[in-house]
């Protein structure tokens, strides 16, 4: 997985960003991050608005990758179910959305 830096403050992005939140500098570069790390949160999704229904009910997850790198996604259909503080990794991304696994049990 990558994300962008900027070059002036090294600010981690987690979204395609046009200017730094940070310094407002113009200037980015891609890294490479971790595709593993710890479940901080989750939430379930029951009622999904509207072109999400089909998969509903799903969870959101808050995943920290890294020291200062945090990132939200989804479990996998297939995942097992989330604990707080579990070990995941990526599998994929769908629309955008990174999509995550809860390592074995």
């Amino acid at each position: 997985m990558t994300m962008q830096r900027c070059t002036n403050c090294k600010t981690t992005l987690t979204a395609a960003a046009v200017v730094c939140v940070n310094c407002l500098s113009r200037e980015f570069e891609n890294f490479d991050v971790p595709t593993e790390g710890h479940l901080v949160s989750w939430t379930t999704i029951r009622r999904a608005p509207a072109g999400y229904s089909a998969t509903a009910p799903y969870n959101v997850v808050v995943v920290d990758l890294a020291p200062s790198i945090r990132v939200t996604g989804r479990l996998a259909p297939e995942s097992p179910p989330p604990s707080m503080g579990g070990l995941v990794h990526q599998v994929g991304e769908e629309n955008g959305c990174r999509l995550f696994v809860v390592a074995g049990i």
